[in-house]
């Protein structure tokens, strides 16, 4: 992979580098610079980080001799010839001090910051050795989206470029094609298909303009600039027979030429010569599953994190802003001061199921977090608030002053504490720090204290305190209302606590760091002596807390700390922490026994089930300092263990998500197989900003989940994420890593399980299971991007469908129905399905309603998903179907699908073109914009409809409220709608039937964004509230209820369909620059058009059926927007200061008008230029805009 980081889309041809020349090739064709007020590029084409990169076709935008060009993340820009490609990475050491930490969005709101002018730049020139100048180069993988380039003269612009997943570069050598693609977070990758008895011994780079090439230890190619390293991946080769895929062994081969160049090659081991091998340097191990940003305006901490058996993950942590995101109906919506919240996120990181503010009057800090079977969360921290939230009942409910500790249940909706309990002394402070959960719900906390009070229970190990400061062990029931027990260990000086887990058995595990000679050991333990300057402790407590079952010292004479522990289910013991010594305990064959400089690395170490050995102990760092956050262990013993490098080198895999350190301070993660020998893989994960990982869980596939703290503008996040940018001085954030799972289950027709079914799995997976008692199996070890053939084989039953060919792009589940082979005669099934897709953007429709009627007029329909994808499982075969789609507002071709006979699995797309759209403000159905005005010191509406000039008042408000028409009844005809700011309350007159309805949905400050966002035909309640930048909406189609987080405090809120798939897309508009969320909430598209004054809307300009990206600048009177449908750049001036823009389409000619109020008048310019004018209203009423 070549990793170059940050995808924000930017015009390269306005670099100011210059002319870069080198080998007769010059990049960039100058031209003068674009107008401040329009924008740079078509908005399909602007896009969030974590996108796929693109290839743009050379239109004449740069020189003749670049066929194709990509935008790389991190400001690197990527151009390819026939025989070459050429990177150039600008310098970005002048950034930092441009970027205004309080506005994530600086550097995209004015590009000229870090690529118009950067202080300098470095070309990169791969060029092939001997390869055909002639070659054959073409696009592949048409995108949707299209790019212009407005510049200098007109005949200078560029518009309707394509772009690319792919370009192929045909016989690039004797029987060798060499394929560039496009990878997620902007990255490229290529690989060579090497026909048969084609010979992959010609096939070498040439680089130029690098400071070297070298291999790193695991193989990779690391080209390294001025500006940055370009890293490659060692190759994995392959060949496919049969659908199987072979791997032969290949490596990279670095060697100087005798012009001093450096050359690049590829040797590979044996292979069959009469099968093609692709040589690919660039896999993908690991996967970025979901990602997002999580916090308010101010700071915020991520601390500890916890997945349930649902997948659904919790975050916990602390935070100062009074807007982080909160859910109706959770425990505490409000902010004290400093305080702990809890966050529980849905599966795919796109949506909160709850989330809730926790503390009191003063400080909370905290500790860490369990979760249960039912999904109960149970948190443990300190405070220093007197009125702490706590439960009647509960152990201790009385303040003691300084730090005390707390632990906490919270029920599972969020809404309510199970318990909530003090837990100190009063003569020092009590700091817990680890927490974990059995199986009865009974919570065992660790920590320290300094409080000689600290309450002990009878019986206990240690009832005594020390000296200095004590580790504690507590266990409260499950109800929080007393002490199963709690004990002091300690010796006479510091010892400090900071993890705990606990087995099936009830016995507990604790890890910290202690200075105390006396501290106890147990006879025979690993090492029963005190080593000096801070030794790790391993200590295990039997499960009545009366005993110790072994404890042991582990460290050097220098420091060393226990951070973290976990076990496994053979009872051995995993801890994690740091040390700042060379000698600390290693085991032969460990990963790595060598300290590795800097202040401080991270290590890991496995004790025996007895605490007498160590199974495996091993460093893991680079040349500056590391520091553990937190450790987790799966179920095959793996360790996870996650924390914060300031090393450029800390050791990553081979197709790590993130090989290269991204500056300052970065996270990683780290994946240490059961026997210490290797790391399964390494990754960093962060910006350009300070990143702190600093919690870890695990969930029963092996995916890691991971939180902690960054004030990095570019954390990578995911598609659809929960919070996709950021929101203030810095935020938590909660990732997710792991391979993509393919899952299912095997029943017979009528939803019975099938055990022991065979499930075999071919292709880029491989693996083979039968099915569990219920039917279910399951496989993680998959490849990101490749293809997976899953089949179900069972003597007892034929599945039709048998097997299923996957794309492995994201977690899949799919299901086989078998039939009994001894049920009489054999009746086949097949699945039916395709595609739906609208021809107004090319983009898959949902919610469109399939129908498939067979020939005894039985009825089956379903529902096209977010994609437009439909399937009707198990028809029978043999008979004779008609499929139809049906959706308001869109006519299809075919508009009936007849099939004689199914006999196999059939695809049946339909092409759906929108039908002229309904003009919004249309009160009386007639196809034609009404005008209409508000008067807030009357409350009436005063309406003249198009269709008779007929005229109506109606009063219906208050002044201050807000006249929101739109049809929220599915009737065709706009209704009248009132949002009343002062306490967030909609009152709404239905057309249809007149019926009033009043629905409090909104707070006080909220703006009112009503559109259909479900694709029903109706409107939906929804507000954007500014305070926290979440939108809520209320959906007619079902009631539900949504919330997300999009946009800032001063964003202006809109929405509209424009990618034409039926629903309104989420936009906000802050200083000149939009930002839209697609329906699905899979895609942000970032793009700047207009200046801050400017009034932002969206209108169908060009009648295509989508709206215009569009903008009136008041100062001027003058309206700017693109055409949806082909990019092309309009400005017109009709209007004034003052004006109040109402564009919509008055003459019903499907073509939205410019048109303004001005102090009573309306002023309409039609599409063929003509003006009018129309007195009707008061200067002081407010014209009815139009809501889509």
């Amino acid at each position: 992979m070549l990793k170059i980081l940050r995808n924000f889309r930017r015009t390269i041809a306005s670099i100011a580098v210059g002319a870069l020349l080198l080998t007769g090739l010059t990049i960039f064709r100058p031209r003068a610079a674009a107008q401040e007020t329009i924008a740079k590029t078509n908005p399909a084409a602007a896009k969030l980080p974590a996108q796929t990169a693109y290839f743009e076709e050379n239109r004449g935008q740069f020189n003749e001799k670049v066929r194709y060009s990509a935008r790389g993340t991190g400001g690197y820009s990527l151009f390819l010839t026939p025989t070459a490609a050429v990177y150039v990475l600008a310098s970005r050491d002048a950034a930092p001090a441009r970027r205004d930490p309080k506005n994530p969005t600086s550097d995209i709101r004015h590009p000229t910051s870090d690529i118009r002018h950067p202080t300098s730049a470095v070309a990169v020139y791969m060029t092939l050795a001997g390869a055909n100048e002639n070659a054959a180069v073409a696009g592949a993988d048409e995108r949707a989206h299209r790019t212009n380039y407005f510049r200098g003269a007109e005949t200078d612009w560029r518009t309707n470029i394509p772009n690319y997943g792919a370009v192929r570069v045909s016989e690039v050598y004797a029987g060798v094609d060499l394929v560039w693609r496009g990878r997620e977070r902007g990255g490229v990758e290529y690989d060579f298909a090497v026909k048969p008895s084609a010979d992959p011994a010609q096939i070498a780079w040439e680089i130029a303009g690098a400071d070297s090439a070298a291999l790193d230890a695991d193989g990779n190619l690391v080209i390294q600039t001025v500006y940055g390293a370009i890293r490659q991946n060692r190759p994995l080769s392959y060949q496919e027979a049969d659908g199987v895929r072979e791997e032969v062994a290949s490596r990279f081969v670095v060697q100087n030429t005798a012009a001093g160049r450096l050359r690049v090659g590829f040797e590979v081991g044996d292979y069959d010569r009469t099968r093609t091998l692709t040589i690919d340097p660039s896999v993908n191990l690991s996967n970025l599953s979901f990602s997002t940003y999580l916090g308010g305006e101010d700071l915020d901490y991520g601390t500890g994190v916890a997945v349930d058996r649902a997948g659904s993950v919790y975050v916990s942590g602390d935070t100062y802003s009074t807007g982080f995101p909160v859910t109706p109906g959770t425990f505490d919506p409000s902010l004290y001061y400093w305080d702990t919240y809890v966050t529980k996120l849905n599966p795919a990181g796109t949506g909160l199921a709850y989330s809730t503010y926790l503390g009191g009057s003063n400080r909370e800090q905290l500790g860490n977090i369990a979760v249960d079977a039912t999904g109960s969360a149970y948190l443990t921290g300190q405070t220093d608030s007197s009125d702490f939230p706590t439960t009647p009942g509960a152990f201790d409910r009385t303040y003691r002053g300084g730090w005390d500790g707390f632990v906490v249940k919270l029920d599972p909706t969020g809404a309510a504490l199970t318990y909530s309990t003090y837990l100190g002394g009063s003569a020092g402070s009590t700091l817990p720090k680890g927490i974990a959960v059995d199986a009865a719900g009974d919570a065992f906390v660790a920590g320290s204290t300094l409080a000689s009070d600290y309450p002990t229970t009878t019986g206990v190990y240690d009832t005594s305190f020390n000296g200095g400061d004590d580790v504690f062990v507590a266990k409260l029931n499950a109800t929080g209302t007393a002490l199963l027990y709690s004990t002091f260990i300690g010796g006479d000086s510091s010892d400090q606590a900071y993890g705990i887990a606990v087995d099936s058995a009830g016995d507990a595990y604790v890890t910290g760091a202690t200075a105390s000679t006396g501290y106890p050991t147990t006879a025979g333990a690993y090492d029963t002596s005190y080593n000096g300057s801070g030794d790790v402790f391993a200590t295990k407590l039997n499960p009545a807390g009366s005993a110790l079952i072994f404890s042991t010292f582990i460290g050097t004479s220098d420091n060393e700390r226990g951070l973290g522990i976990a076990i496994n289910a053979a009872g051995n013991a995993y801890i994690a922490g740091n040390t700042n010594s060379s000698v600390y305990p290693t085991t032969t064959g460990a990963y790595d026994r060598t300290y590795n400089g800097g202040y401080s690395d991270v290590f890991v170490t496995k004790l025996d089930p007895t605490g007498t050995g160590l199974r495996y102990s091993t460093y893991i760092g680079g040349a500056a300092d590391e520091y553990i956050g937190a450790l987790a262990v799966d179920a095959t013993g793996s360790a996870y263990v996650t924390g914060i490098s300031y090393s450029s080198n800390y050791p990553t895999t081979a197709g790590a998500y993130d090989a290269t350190y991204n500056g300052v301070e970065d996270g990683f993660v780290t994946k240490i197989n059961p026997v210490g020998t290797a790391v399964s893989y390494s990754t960093f994960l962060g910006g350009t900003g300070s990143d702190s990982a600093v919690g870890i869980a695990v969930d029963a596939a092996g995916n890691a989940f991971v939180t902690g703290y960054t004030n990095s503008t570019d954390y990578p996040t995911t598609a659809g994420a929960f919070q996709p940018l950021p929101a203030g001085g810095g935020e938590a954030f909660v990732t997710m890593l792991g391979d993509y799972t393919i899952s299912g289950r095997a029943v017979d027709t009528s939803g019975a399980p099938l055990a022991n079914t065979a499930i075999a799995f071919s292709n880029d997976c491989d693996g083979f299971m039968l099915t569990d008692a219920q039917g279910y199996f399951g496989l993680a070890d998959t490849l990101a991007g490749g293809t997976c053939l899953v089949s179900a084989t069972n003597t007892l039953y034929n599945f039709n469908p048998a097997n299923y060919e996957l794309t492995i792009n994201r977690s899949k589940r799919v299901n086989f129905v078998g039939r009994p082979t001894a049920s009489g005669p054999t009746v086949a099934y097949a699945d039916l399905g395709g595609d739906v897709t609208s021809t107004a953007g090319s983009v898959g429709l949902s919610n469109t309603t399939l129908t498939l009627l067979d020939s005894t007029g039985r009825v089956t329909t379903t529902t096209t998903d977010a994609a437009g994808n439909y399937r009707f499982a198990n028809v029978r075969t043999g008979e004779f179907y008609l499929v139809f789609a049906q959706r308001d507002g869109y006519s299809f071709m075919p508009a009936t699908a007849p099939l004689d006979f199914l006999q196999q699995k059939l695809d049946v797309d339909f092409a759906a073109t929108p039908d002229s759209p309904r003009p919004v403000q249309d009160f009386d159905g007639d196809g034609k914009s009404d005008l209409a005005v508000f008067r807030p010191a009357e409350g009436n509406w005063y309406i003249l409809e198009s269709q008779n000039l007929a005229f109506r008042v109606v009063r219906f408000g208050l002044s201050g409220d807000i006249p929101l028409a739109a049809d929220y009844d599915g009737d065709h005809r706009a209704d009248l709608c009132v949002f009343r700011p002062s306490d967030g309350n909609w009152y709404r007159l239905d057309s249809s039937n007149g019926a009033f309805s009043a629905v409090h949905f909104g707070l006080a400050g909220d703006k009112p964004v009503p559109a259909d966002y479900d694709g029903d035909g109706r409107a939906d309640l929804a507000v954007f509230r500014p305070a926290d930048g979440v939108w809520h909406r209320l959906l007619s189609r079902d009631g539900s209820y949504q919330a997300f987080r999009f946009g800032l405090g001063t964003d202006r809120p809109l929405a509209a369909d424009f990618d034409s798939d039926g629903r309104a897309d989420p936009t906000v508009y802050r200083d000149g620059t939009w930002y839209r969320l697609d329906s699905a909430g899979n895609q942000l598209s970032i793009y700047r058009f207009g200046i801050a004054e400017d009034e932002p809307t969206a209108a169908d300009f060009d009648g295509d059926g989508r709206p215009d990206t569009a903008v009136f600048r008041p100062s001027t009177g003058t309206w700017y927007w693109l055409d949806n449908a082909d990019g092309e750049f309009h400005a017109v001036r009709f209007g004034m200061s003052g004006d109040v823009p109402v564009a919509a389409d008055y003459d019903g000619d499907g073509r939205v008008e410019q048109a303004v109020y001005r102090g009573g008048t309306w002023y309409e310019l039609s599409a063929n230029g003509r003006a009018t004018a129309q007195s009707f209203g008061l200067p002081t009423d407010v014209p009815v805009k139009s809501i889509r």
